[in-house]
C-alpha cells in the first residue's frame, strides 16, 4: 500500500541494528506460536463494547481478517489507525467476526513527535463503537515478538482465526506497501518482507488449514494485481483482489465494505469481490484501479495466453510488432514501469496487424477470456498523474531493458507459462 510517502526514518535503522536475533519458531512457515492467555486490554485504554457474541460455527457466514502492517510511513501517518477507526463504525456481528493483526510505528504526542515502537503486535476484535477518534476494540492476542513482514506470522494469525473464529467464508486482506511481483508487506524495523512465491505457500497452508480455498484474498497495497501474482494464488484462493496501480494511503474503504457485507452475509466469494472493487470506486473519483480476478479461470487464462505467444512466434510481422520497443513504451504502465497493462498491450500489438492474422485472433480471444471469464469486476479511473493511461483489470510483466530472472523465473507463471520464454525472445530480438 499505499502512496510513497517520503519520511526520514533513522531512528528506525538504529532500532533494527539493536534487534536481537527472532526464535528460530519465527522463520519455520507455518508453526504456531505459544499461545499466551487472551488479555482484555484493548489497544487504546477505554472501555471496549463488544455488539455481538461470537457465534457458533453453524450460525457464522463470514470471517474477515485484516493482517495491518504499519511498521513503516503508514503507521506513523496514522492510516492503520484510521482504517481500524473505518472497521469499528461496523464492527463484528453475529453473522460477521472482523480480526485484525496490528502492528506499527506510532509518534507520542510531545512536540518532538518522538517515534514510538510497539513491541510485537496484537490481535483485534473488531467491536462497534462511535468513536472516530480512538480504537476502543479488545485484544485477544498478543505476542511479544512479531516481523510484520513474515509470511510465517502472517499464517499464523490465520490459523489461529481460522480455530478462533470458524466460519463458512473466509476473507484475509494483506495491508501495506507493495512492489507487484517483487514481494508486499516491509517491515521497516526487521527489513523483511514477503516474496511472492513464499506468500502463495502460505497462503496454500491457510487453505489446508481451512479445508478448502480462503474465499477472497485482497492486496489493500500497490501495484499488487499482476498475472503472476494471481496466479501464486490460484490454489489458495478462490476471488483475488487487489490494484494495477498505487493505493492511495487511506487504503480499502472499509466502513463501506462491511456495511455491504453486514447487511448481506450470504454473498459468496465472487459476491464480496465485486463489493470490494465497487465501493473502492465510489471512494476514489480518481486514480482508482481495482480488480478482482477469479482464480478458477487462470488455467484457462494461461492456456489462452500461451496460444496468443504461438501465434506471435509463429508470425514474423506480428513478433516483430510485438517486440518492438516503441510500441512496448506506448503501453500503458504503472508506477512500476514493467507491470504493462496486458489487454492494451493486446490491442496495441492486434491494431498492427492485418485482418485474418491469426495473432490479431489469438488476442481477440485472449482479451474475451480476461474480460469475460477471469474479471469478476474491474474499476480504472482515469488518472491525475503520471504514468497509466489506461487500467483494464490486470497488468503483466514486460520489461523495458532488462529481463530481472533472478525475480521471475522463480514464480510459478513463469514455470507454468510460455510468457518468460516469449519475454527472453523479446529481449534478443532487441540485441540483434
Amino acid at each position: 500500500m499505499k502512496r510513497n510517502w517520503l519520511i526520514t526514518l533513522a531512528a528506525i535503522a538504529a532500532f533494527a541494528t539493536g534487534l536481537s536475533a527472532q526464535d528460530d519458531a519465527f522463520s519455520r512457515l507455518g508453526s504456531d506460536l505459544p499461545r499466551p492467555a487472551p488479555v482484555s486490554a484493548p489497544v487504546v485504554s477505554a472501555p471496549a463494547p463488544v455488539n455481538a457474541a461470537p457465534a457458533t460455527a453453524a450460525q457464522r457466514e463470514w470471517l474477515v481478517m485484516v493482517f495491518i502492517n504499519g511498521v513503516n510511513d503508514l503507521g506513523i501517518l496514522g492510516f492503520a489507525n484510521s482504517d481500524l477507526n473505518e472497521m469499528e463504525a461496523v464492527g463484528s456481528t453475529d453473522q460477521v467476526a472482523v480480526l485484525v493483526e496490528f502492528g506499527i510505528l506510532g509518534m507520542d504526542n510531545n512536540a518532538d513527535r518522538n517515534l514510538q515502537f510497539q513491541r510485537g503486535s496484537k490481535t483485534v476484535y473488531i467491536t462497534r463503537d462511535a468513536d472516530a477518534n480512538r480504537v476502543t476494540s479488545p485484544v485477544i492476542y498478543n505476542s511479544n515478538t512479531a516481523d510484520m513482514g513474515s509470511e510465517a506470522h502472517f499464517l499464523r494469525f490465520i490459523k489461529r482465526g481460522l480455530r478462533q473464529y470458524p466460519a463458512r467464508k473466509v476473507a484475509v486482506v494483506l495491508w501495506n506497501h507493495g512492489s507487484g511481483r517483487l514481494g508486499i508487506a516491509s517491515d521497516d524495523v526487521t527489513r523483511n518482507q514477503m516474496s511472492i512465491p513464499k506468500l502463495g505457500y502460505a497462503l496454500n497452508l491457510a487453505a489446508r488449514e481451512f479445508g478448502r480455498k480462503i474465499d477472497v484474498f485482497a492486496t489493500d497495497a500497490c501495484l499488487m494485481q499482476m498475472a503472476s501474482v494471481a496466479y501464486e494464488m490460484k490454489d489458495a484462493a478462490e476471488v483475488v483482489v487487489g490494484s494495477e496501480e498505487i493505493i492511495s494511503g487511506p487504503g480499502y474503504p472499509y466502513t463501506a465494505i462491511l456495511q455491504g457485507l453486514t447487511r448481506n452475509p450470504g454473498q459468496n466469494a465472487e459476491g464480496l469481490g465485486r463489493l470490494m472493487v465497487e465501493s473502492f470506486g465510489n471512494s476514489y473519483p480518481t486514480d482508482a484501479t481495482l480488480s478482482a480476478v477469479r482464480t478458477s479461470s487462470l488455467p484457462g487464462f494461461r492456456a489462452a495466453l500461451d496460444a496468443w505467444v504461438a501465434a506471435l512466434r509463429a508470425e514474423p510481422r506480428a513478433f516483430a510488432a510485438a517486440a518492438d520497443p516503441a510500441l512496448i513504451s506506448s503501453v500503458s504502465n504503472f508506477t512500476l514501469r514493467d507491470s504493462k497493462d496486458l489487454i492494451d498491450y493486446i490491442d496495441k500489438v492486434g491494431a498492427r496487424l492485418p485482418d485474418g492474422s491469426g495473432a490479431k485472433a489469438a488476442g481477440v480471444r485472449l482479451k474475451a477470456q480476461v474480460q469475460r471469464s477471469l474479471l469478476v469486476h474491474s474499476v480504472g479511473k482515469p488518472k491525475q498523474y503520471d504514468p497509466y493511461t489506461v487500467a483494464n483489470g490486470l497488468a503483466i510483466y514486460v520489461p523495458d531493458l532488462r529481463y530481472d530472472s533472478g525475480n521471475y523465473e522463480g514464480m510459478a507463471f513463469a514455470a507454468d507459462s510460455q510468457w518468460d520464454d516469449f519475454l527472453l525472445q523479446v529481449m534478443s530480438e532487441r540485441l540483434r
